[in-house]
């Protein structure tokens, strides 16, 4: 159960934090390109689709850009 419960947290963690890099991408997005939030997001999970990465890959590579 113990084990269980820390692998639960773990995964919760890991959603919060890709949330949250996310976010950021699409705040760059919004700033640099003048997007609307819905927009940044599509444009994140479009380039996530063409190139066969998640959308946490995709919003990394725009954060270090």
């Amino acid at each position: 159960d113990t084990q269980k419960l820390q692998e639960q947290a773990s995964e919760l963690e890991n959603q919060l934090e890709t949330r949250r890099i996310l976010d950021r991408a699409k705040a760059r997005l919004i700033e640099i390109n003048g997007l609307s939030e819905d927009e940044a997001y599509h444009t994140i999970q479009t380039v996530a689709r063409q190139k066969q990465q998640t959308m946490r890959q995709v919003a990394e590579a725009i954060l270090r850009q």
